[in-house]
Protein backbone atom coordinates (compact mmCIF):
# COMPACT_ATOMS: atom_id res chain seq x y z
CA UNK A 1 0.00 0.00 0.00
CA UNK A 2 1.19 3.52 -0.72
CA UNK A 3 1.22 6.39 1.75
CA UNK A 4 -1.76 8.04 0.05
CA UNK A 5 -4.06 5.03 -0.13
CA UNK A 6 -7.14 5.04 2.11
CA UNK A 7 -6.90 1.44 3.22
CA UNK A 8 -7.31 -1.19 5.90
CA UNK A 9 -5.17 -4.34 6.00
CA UNK A 10 -4.71 -7.52 7.96
CA UNK A 11 -1.21 -8.97 7.87
CA UNK A 12 0.34 -12.03 9.49
CA UNK A 13 4.10 -12.63 9.37
CA UNK A 14 5.93 -15.93 9.11
CA UNK A 15 9.13 -15.55 11.16
CA UNK A 16 12.65 -16.28 9.96
CA UNK A 17 14.00 -17.18 6.55
CA UNK A 18 11.84 -19.41 4.36
CA UNK A 19 11.88 -20.65 0.75
CA UNK A 20 8.20 -20.79 -0.14
CA UNK A 21 4.81 -19.45 0.96
CA UNK A 22 1.40 -20.51 -0.27
CA UNK A 23 -2.32 -20.29 0.48
CA UNK A 24 -5.66 -21.09 -1.07
CA UNK A 25 -7.86 -18.00 -1.39
CA UNK A 26 -11.62 -18.38 -1.34
CA UNK A 27 -12.93 -15.27 -3.06
CA UNK A 28 -15.91 -13.50 -1.47
CA UNK A 29 -19.40 -13.98 -2.88
CA UNK A 30 -20.26 -10.26 -2.64
CA UNK A 31 -18.21 -7.07 -2.53
CA UNK A 32 -18.78 -3.33 -2.44
CA UNK A 33 -16.04 -0.89 -3.48
CA UNK A 34 -16.43 2.86 -2.98
CA UNK A 35 -20.14 2.17 -2.63
CA UNK A 36 -22.37 5.27 -2.51
CA UNK A 37 -19.47 7.60 -1.71
CA UNK A 38 -17.64 10.19 -3.77
CA UNK A 39 -14.08 9.19 -4.55
CA UNK A 40 -11.45 8.91 -7.25
CA UNK A 41 -12.63 5.59 -8.67
CA UNK A 42 -9.43 3.68 -7.91
CA UNK A 43 -10.33 1.44 -4.97
CA UNK A 44 -9.76 -2.31 -4.74
CA UNK A 45 -9.78 -5.45 -2.61
CA UNK A 46 -6.74 -7.75 -2.33
CA UNK A 47 -5.65 -11.10 -0.93
CA UNK A 48 -1.95 -11.66 -1.50
CA UNK A 49 1.48 -12.86 -0.40
CA UNK A 50 4.11 -10.26 0.46
CA UNK A 51 7.83 -10.77 1.13
CA UNK A 52 11.37 -9.49 0.75
CA UNK A 53 14.61 -10.88 -0.62
CA UNK A 54 18.04 -9.35 0.01
CA UNK A 55 21.18 -9.30 -2.12
CA UNK A 56 24.31 -7.31 -1.26
CA UNK A 57 22.34 -5.58 1.53
CA UNK A 58 19.73 -4.35 -0.94
CA UNK A 59 16.06 -5.06 -0.34
CA UNK A 60 13.79 -6.46 -3.06
CA UNK A 61 10.09 -6.32 -2.16
CA UNK A 62 7.25 -8.32 -3.77
CA UNK A 63 3.46 -8.38 -3.47
CA UNK A 64 1.72 -11.11 -5.46
CA UNK A 65 -1.83 -12.37 -5.30
CA UNK A 66 -5.44 -11.68 -6.27
CA UNK A 67 -7.26 -8.38 -6.70
CA UNK A 68 -10.63 -6.90 -7.55
CA UNK A 69 -10.88 -3.30 -8.77
CA UNK A 70 -13.73 -0.87 -8.34
CA UNK A 71 -15.67 -1.53 -11.55
CA UNK A 72 -15.67 -5.30 -10.97
CA UNK A 73 -17.18 -5.30 -7.47
CA UNK A 74 -20.69 -6.65 -7.00
CA UNK A 75 -21.73 -3.06 -6.26
CA UNK A 76 -19.55 -0.03 -6.73
CA UNK A 77 -19.30 3.70 -7.01
CA UNK A 78 -21.35 6.69 -6.00
CA UNK A 79 -24.37 5.49 -8.02
CA UNK A 80 -24.25 1.91 -6.73
CA UNK A 81 -23.62 0.29 -10.10
CA UNK A 82 -23.44 -3.50 -10.40
CA UNK A 83 -20.29 -5.37 -11.49
CA UNK A 84 -19.71 -8.99 -12.37
CA UNK A 85 -17.74 -9.82 -9.19
CA UNK A 86 -14.65 -11.10 -11.00
CA UNK A 87 -11.04 -10.96 -9.78
CA UNK A 88 -7.62 -11.35 -11.41
CA UNK A 89 -4.05 -12.11 -10.40
CA UNK A 90 -1.56 -9.28 -10.07
CA UNK A 91 1.91 -8.50 -8.79
CA UNK A 92 4.20 -5.63 -7.88
CA UNK A 93 7.95 -6.20 -7.84
CA UNK A 94 11.16 -4.12 -7.61
CA UNK A 95 12.36 -1.60 -10.17
CA UNK A 96 8.88 -0.58 -11.24
CA UNK A 97 8.04 -4.09 -12.38
CA UNK A 98 4.33 -4.75 -11.98
CA UNK A 99 1.34 -6.29 -13.70
CA UNK A 100 -2.18 -5.15 -12.80
CA UNK A 101 -3.67 -5.67 -16.27
CA UNK A 102 -4.43 -9.38 -16.37
CA UNK A 103 -7.92 -10.51 -17.48
CA UNK A 104 -10.58 -10.66 -14.79
CA UNK A 105 -11.33 -14.38 -15.09
CA UNK A 106 -11.61 -15.50 -11.46
CA UNK A 107 -15.18 -15.71 -10.18
CA UNK A 108 -16.72 -14.81 -6.84
CA UNK A 109 -16.66 -17.78 -4.50
CA UNK A 110 -13.87 -19.51 -6.44
CA UNK A 111 -10.99 -21.18 -4.59
CA UNK A 112 -7.66 -20.08 -6.04
CA UNK A 113 -4.28 -21.47 -4.86
CA UNK A 114 -1.43 -18.92 -4.90
CA UNK A 115 2.25 -19.53 -4.16
CA UNK A 116 5.65 -17.84 -4.11
CA UNK A 117 8.59 -20.24 -4.02
CA UNK A 118 12.30 -20.30 -4.80
CA UNK A 119 13.20 -22.44 -7.81
CA UNK A 120 16.40 -24.41 -8.49
CA UNK A 121 17.94 -21.48 -10.40
CA UNK A 122 17.43 -19.04 -7.53
CA UNK A 123 14.52 -17.22 -9.12
CA UNK A 124 11.17 -16.94 -7.42
CA UNK A 125 8.08 -18.37 -9.08
CA UNK A 126 4.63 -16.82 -8.70
CA UNK A 127 2.16 -19.66 -9.12
CA UNK A 128 -1.60 -19.23 -9.58
CA UNK A 129 -3.94 -22.20 -9.91
CA UNK A 130 -0.84 -24.44 -10.11
CA UNK A 131 0.54 -22.56 -13.13
CA UNK A 132 3.69 -20.42 -12.98
CA UNK A 133 2.56 -17.01 -14.24
CA UNK A 134 5.77 -15.08 -13.48
CA UNK A 135 9.37 -15.81 -12.45
CA UNK A 136 11.36 -13.06 -10.71
CA UNK A 137 15.14 -12.78 -10.52
CA UNK A 138 16.08 -9.11 -10.37
CA UNK A 139 19.40 -9.58 -8.60
CA UNK A 140 20.95 -12.85 -9.81
CA UNK A 141 19.74 -14.64 -6.69
CA UNK A 142 20.90 -18.17 -6.02
CA UNK A 143 18.87 -21.08 -4.72
CA UNK A 144 20.29 -20.49 -1.23
CA UNK A 145 19.00 -16.89 -1.12
CA UNK A 146 15.81 -17.17 0.90
CA UNK A 147 12.75 -15.11 1.71
CA UNK A 148 12.29 -12.81 4.72
CA UNK A 149 9.45 -10.68 6.11
CA UNK A 150 7.00 -13.10 4.51
CA UNK A 151 3.33 -12.49 5.29
CA UNK A 152 -0.19 -13.12 4.11
CA UNK A 153 -2.32 -10.02 3.56
CA UNK A 154 -6.00 -9.23 3.19
CA UNK A 155 -6.61 -5.61 2.25
CA UNK A 156 -9.31 -3.12 1.32
CA UNK A 157 -8.56 0.22 -0.34
CA UNK A 158 -11.45 2.67 -0.71
CA UNK A 159 -9.40 5.00 -2.90
CA UNK A 160 -5.96 6.41 -3.52
CA UNK A 161 -5.82 10.14 -2.84
CA UNK A 162 -2.71 10.24 -5.12
CA UNK A 163 -1.03 12.98 -3.07
CA UNK A 164 -0.91 14.01 0.57
CA UNK A 165 -2.49 17.35 -0.33
CA UNK A 166 -5.66 15.50 -1.46
CA UNK A 167 -6.21 13.73 1.87
CA UNK A 168 -9.44 15.36 3.09
CA UNK A 169 -8.50 16.02 6.70
CA UNK A 170 -8.40 14.40 10.08
CA UNK A 171 -10.31 12.35 11.18
CA UNK A 172 -11.00 10.24 8.10
CA UNK A 173 -14.69 9.28 8.13
CA UNK A 174 -16.36 8.46 4.83
CA UNK A 175 -15.73 4.86 3.73
CA UNK A 176 -17.57 2.76 1.15
CA UNK A 177 -15.66 -0.52 0.68
CA UNK A 178 -17.00 -3.74 2.19
CA UNK A 179 -16.79 -7.47 1.67
CA UNK A 180 -18.24 -10.64 3.03
CA UNK A 181 -15.86 -13.46 3.90
CA UNK A 182 -12.47 -13.68 2.21
CA UNK A 183 -10.64 -16.81 3.31
CA UNK A 184 -6.95 -17.63 3.07
CA UNK A 185 -6.68 -21.30 4.00
CA UNK A 186 -3.99 -23.98 3.85
CA UNK A 187 -1.42 -21.27 4.60
CA UNK A 188 1.97 -23.01 4.64
CA UNK A 189 5.67 -22.33 4.18
CA UNK A 190 8.89 -24.13 3.29
CA UNK A 191 12.01 -23.93 5.45
CA UNK A 192 14.04 -25.66 2.73
CA UNK A 193 13.86 -25.11 -1.02
CA UNK A 194 11.71 -27.84 -2.50
CA UNK A 195 11.06 -29.23 0.97
CA UNK A 196 7.95 -30.14 2.90
CA UNK A 197 5.24 -27.55 3.54
CA UNK A 198 4.62 -26.59 7.18
CA UNK A 199 1.17 -25.20 8.10
CA UNK A 200 1.26 -21.67 9.51
CA UNK A 201 -1.07 -20.68 12.34
CA UNK A 202 -1.80 -16.92 12.29
CA UNK A 203 -3.60 -17.06 15.65
CA UNK A 204 -2.26 -14.27 17.84
CA UNK A 205 -0.09 -13.01 14.98
CA UNK A 206 -2.52 -10.81 13.01
CA UNK A 207 -1.67 -7.12 12.67
CA UNK A 208 -4.18 -4.41 11.75
CA UNK A 209 -2.76 -1.67 9.52
CA UNK A 210 -4.44 1.56 8.46
CA UNK A 211 -3.35 3.88 5.64
CA UNK A 212 -2.68 6.75 5.44
CA UNK A 213 -0.80 6.49 8.71
CA UNK A 214 -0.89 9.33 11.20
CA UNK A 215 -4.62 9.92 10.65
CA UNK A 216 -7.58 9.08 12.89
CA UNK A 217 -9.72 6.48 11.09
CA UNK A 218 -13.34 6.71 12.27
CA UNK A 219 -15.03 4.79 9.50
CA UNK A 220 -18.01 2.48 9.90
CA UNK A 221 -16.93 -0.25 10.24
CA UNK A 222 -13.55 0.77 11.57
CA UNK A 223 -11.80 -2.56 11.11
CA UNK A 224 -12.02 -6.05 9.67
CA UNK A 225 -13.67 -8.83 11.62
CA UNK A 226 -11.52 -11.95 11.42
CA UNK A 227 -11.06 -15.46 12.76
CA UNK A 228 -7.98 -17.67 12.68
CA UNK A 229 -7.03 -21.30 13.07
CA UNK A 230 -4.03 -23.39 12.07
CA UNK A 231 -3.44 -22.61 8.40
CA UNK A 232 -6.40 -20.24 8.08
CA UNK A 233 -7.26 -16.54 8.15
CA UNK A 234 -10.84 -15.53 7.32
CA UNK A 235 -11.90 -11.88 7.27
CA UNK A 236 -14.91 -9.74 6.44
CA UNK A 237 -15.64 -6.02 6.41
CA UNK A 238 -19.38 -5.54 6.84
CA UNK A 239 -21.69 -2.60 7.43
CA UNK A 240 -25.11 -2.69 9.04
CA UNK A 241 -27.90 -1.97 6.61
CA UNK A 242 -26.15 -3.53 3.60
CA UNK A 243 -27.46 -6.95 2.59
CA UNK A 244 -24.31 -9.06 2.87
Amino acid sequence: MSKTEYAKLLTSYIPGTIYGLRAVVTLPSKTWIAYLVKNRGNGFLDAYLSLDRYKSNKQYHYECGLSQTVGKASYWGELGREGDGTWHWMYTAPNGNYDINQPFNLNSGQQVPIELSINSSGGMDFIVNYNTVKTFNEASFTASDGITNARVVIGACDQDFNSVSNIPGNPLIEWGTFTNQIEMKNIAYQTKRGGAWTPFDPTGKVNEVFWPQGYDHRTTPQRFTYVTSNGNLTASLKKAGINM
